[in-house]
Order: C-alpha cells, then sequence, then structure tokens
C-alpha cells in the first residue's frame, strides 16, 4: 500500500503548482516564474506532511488524501501569495 504522507505531498504538490499557473496565466508576465514554482513547492509540501501527519488516515481512501492533498497545496500557496501583495 502507499504512504497516505505521500499521497498527501504529491496531491499538494500538484495543487501549488496548479496555482501558480493559474497566477501565471491572469497576470500580464511574459515569462512563468521558476522562482514562484519553488516557493509554492517549499510551502506546499510542509503543508501537506501537517496535515497529512494530523488527520485521522484510517477512514480515507486514496482518493480522499488526494483530495485532502489537493486543496491543501491551493490552499496554501493562495493564502501566501495573497500574504505577499498585501
Amino acid at each position: 500500500m502507499v504512504d497516505p504522507v505521500l499521497i498527501t505531498v504529491v496531491a499538494a504538490v500538484v495543487g501549488a503548482g496548479l496555482n501558480t499557473l493559474r497566477g501565471y496565466l491572469n497576470s500580464d508576465e511574459q515569462v512563468y516564474s521558476a522562482r514562484k514554482l519553488a516557493g509554492a513547492l517549499i510551502i506546499s509540501t510542509f503543508a501537506a506532511v501537517a496535515v497529512a501527519q494530523t488527520i485521522a488516515v484510517e477512514g480515507v481512501g486514496l482518493v480522499g488524501l488526494g483530495l485532502i492533498g489537493l486543496t491543501t497545496g491551493f490552499a496554501a500557496d493562495f493564502a501566501v501569495s495573497k500574504a505577499k501583495k498585501e
């Protein structure tokens, strides 16, 4: 069986990547920023590990863990992005 923490972290990284892609598509920048992507991946990985370590994973399936990780990564990167702008 696959480790629940690994599933959550991978899904969170994908979620953060989607948020940086969303930000790039909604901006006027000409070049996709690898620096922003790297920052998003670091933030989402720590957030996903924290979530995966604190939730009760016995009753949650693989798809549920993937969705939890996806939303965690997206939300963590979104929140940090908004905090940086203000």
